[in-house]
């Protein structure tokens, strides 16, 4: 079994610019247009970043949740980080915390969901967020961004926020998607983590064969990204790192949800980074985490068990 520790000491500082208030009810026989009891409901802290913190916290390393956070609706919202116990320090804005509604009902678990659109923000938060994160660095801090950009903001705002901290010698992940993510990479972050839609977006292929993945990892190498990870849904992940490409994959039976697996996976990535793993365990240990993560109801609330468990199950090939 590997050591799962933070050995480089490193800071992290997860960024949520878009951060929801995710709430799933369990509805029997739900229908448009009537009326219905629901049985059961859960809230949680969404918003990719966040998302990462709360895995990472399950599997013992410590971050701090930052980035915008709109005021009105805030306060249930930051009670379920305390809960969580993750250690946050948002830039209040004006407007109100979106809402993602997810309505479970019948015996093939149908989903329906509705989604707001977050409030509308003014770029010149932008300088303001600069000097939260200014005082949250420390050399070598490795800063998580993480989610879509709200309204108002311009698609190239990960690659101001990224340029910046490299300047301080800090270190940037990516994970986004659109036009946020094309404009993120030319800053050269330090790690990526598309899926094969977002490779599509930002490259022009969908990598599907062993081959048109290798291609997109050296792709992403070639504009200076050091680390890459694609995730492929159940097919696992491939991570690139160090000359080294290797797939990792894993069955799981029965899987009640996927939402946020994909986070719990590049929550899994950081943590291997850091507790100084080689590119295998890395990507055994990310594979675990998103596999465990579609075990349980909600995003990033897996159990630590089920990843320990299931690390001993993953397959790792050399591509």
């Amino acid at each position: 079994m590997v050591e799962l520790t933070n050995r480089l000491d490193r800071k992290v500082v997860t960024i949520t610019l878009n951060p929801v208030l995710d709430k799933t009810l369990w509805v029997k026989d739900f229908t448009a247009g009537g009326t219905f009891q629901v049985d059961r409901s859960e809230d949680v802290a969404g918003g990719k970043g966040v998302n990462v913190s709360r895995a990472l916290k399950t599997m013992g390393f410590d971050s701090i949740a930052s980035g915008l956070m709109a005021m009105g609706l805030s306060a249930p919202y930051i009670q379920l980080m305390d809960r969580d116990m993750i250690a946050h320090d948002f830039l209040m804005t004006e407007g109100n915390l979106r809402m993602n509604i997810t309505v479970v009902s019948g015996g093939q678990r149908r989903e329906t969901h509705l989604r707001e659109r977050g409030p509308l923000l003014r770029e010149e938060l932008l300088p303001e967020l600069e000097k939260k994160l200014k005082a949250m660095n420390s050399i070598d801090t490795l800063f998580v961004f993480a989610g879509s950009l709200p309204r108002g903001l311009p698609h190239a705002s990960y690659h101001r926020l990224i340029k910046l901290l490299k300047s301080w010698g800090s270190h940037a992940v990516l994970d986004s998607s659109g036009p946020s993510l094309v404009e993120g990479l030319k800053a050269q972050p330090f790690f990526i983590k598309p899926n094969s839609q977002e490779v599509q977006e930002a490259l022009g292929i969908f990598p599907e064969t062993s081959e048109e993945l290798i291609r997109a990892v050296e792709l992403f190498h070639r504009m200076g990204i050091e680390n890459v990870m694609i995730t492929l849904g159940k097919n696992g992940a491939v991570l690139s790192q160090g000359g080294k490409v290797v797939h990792a994959r894993v069955s799981v039976e029965r899987p009640v949800n996927s939402v946020g697996s994909g986070d719990a996976a590049l929550a899994g990535s950081i943590a291997g980074m850091l507790s100084e793993l080689g590119t295998e365990d890395t990507a055994r240990f990310a594979c675990a985490m998103g596999a465990a993560n579609t075990l349980v109801s909600g995003a990033c609330v897996f159990h630590k068990e089920d990843v320990l468990r299931l690390m001993e199950e993953v397959n790792v090939q050399l591509l």
